[in-house]
């Protein structure tokens, strides 16, 4: 008869070249907040934390949703100016993004400050549709000026 011992050993997951150290504390999950509003005519989806691998297909489903349920023609500004953290998996996303906007016929602004954790990351491709501030957005097509907005 086999007899199982009471106590068990767990190795702990590490990458290759990480050093195994014990005082070496957990990495936090990834976490990435949305916010959605309008602005001047256009759809705007605020994220904030990390967009990466972890969090990407959260991600991913909210851009969906958010194109979705969006007034036409769309016009969908991703203000990324409080993503701290992108890998590959989001700069993909990003430009998968580009390309169902552009499907749907639709105008698609990303936000990234140069000084940001975006901007670098971004391919030339997505770096045609940046701007560094949300006031720098341009205003969609038939939107009204808020001047207009107010007199009427």
């Amino acid at each position: 008869m086999l007899v199982q011992s009471a106590t068990s050993q767990v190795t702990p997951d590490h990458c290759a070249g990480e050093s195994l150290r014990a005082e070496s504390a957990p990495r936090a999950r990834p976490a990435l907040a949305f916010e959605t509003g309008t602005r001047d005519g256009a759809t705007v989806l605020m994220m904030k934390g990390q967009l990466v691998a972890e969090t990407v297909v959260t991600a991913e489903a909210k851009i969906l949703t958010t194109t979705v349920l969006a007034g036409r023609p769309l016009n969908l500004v991703l203000d990324l100016s409080e993503v701290d953290e992108i890998d590959q998996h989001g700069t993909a996303l990003l430009t998968k993004t580009r390309f169902t906007v552009s499907a749907a016929r639709g105008a698609l602004h990303l936000v990234a400050p140069l000084g940001g954790a975006v901007h670098p990351a971004l391919n030339r491709y997505l770096r045609r549709i940046c701007v560094p501030r949300l006031d720098d957005v341009p205003a969609a097509p038939g939107a009204r000026p808020p001047d207009a907005a107010r007199s009427a």
